[in-house]
């Protein structure tokens, strides 16, 4: 499986990474699909006075494809693969969705753009089994509550220790006392 593993996570990342290097170059092209809601956005950004002025949504879009391409890139090369493909999934799947104009095509350009949402969908759905793929190694979850109970049981070992360590203390005490008044 391992093998499989090594050939499948690149071919996968491959059209994240070339998604994220595009929007990355070419923030416009998303801007272009709803260029209301990004000036929108930017009127908002412009309002806050703690957002630095170099901050809009141009900068953020092209930051969102930067973040996009390094998951690819740590999912190709197995670093931190779950984390990689839960990134790909956040930072992906909201611009692709928002690129489809479907309602605006006819005819062999609206099959052409369902091909491509359900390719995108599919890129979407190996994405999402990536992010609960375990590789052998238990989820981040399952690793917490074994050291809890780890925990857990080596505290009850050592009250056990205490307690009877306490015991004997009084235990000695009492014949100490007792020699005493003997």
């Amino acid at each position: 499986m391992a093998l499989v593993r090594r050939i499948a996570r690149p071919l996968l990342a491959a059209p994240f990474v070339f998604e994220g290097v595009r929007t990355a170059l070419h923030p416009e092209r998303q801007i272009d699909v709803f260029p209301q809601a990004f000036e929108a956005a930017d009127k908002s950004l412009a309002g806050v006075s703690q957002v630095p002025s170099f901050l809009d949504m141009r900068t953020i879009v092209r930051a969102t494809g930067v973040v996009a391409a390094g998951a690819g890139l740590m999912y190709a090369t197995n670093r931190c693969p779950r984390l990689a493909a839960v990134t790909l999934l956040a930072t992906t799947s909201v611009g692709w969705a928002g690129r489809k104009r479907v309602w605006e095509l006819r005819g062999e350009d609206l099959t052409g753009e369902i091909q491509s949402i359900l390719t995108d969908a599919g890129l979407l759905g190996g994405v999402l089994l990536a992010a609960v793929d375990h590789d052998g190694k238990p989820s981040l979850g399952y690793r917490a509550e074994q050291f809890i109970e780890r925990s857990q049981k080596k505290a009850a070992k050592t009250q056990r220790d205490l307690e009877k360590k306490a015991k004997g203390a009084v235990g000695n005490a009492q014949k100490q006392l007792a020699a005493q008044r003997g």
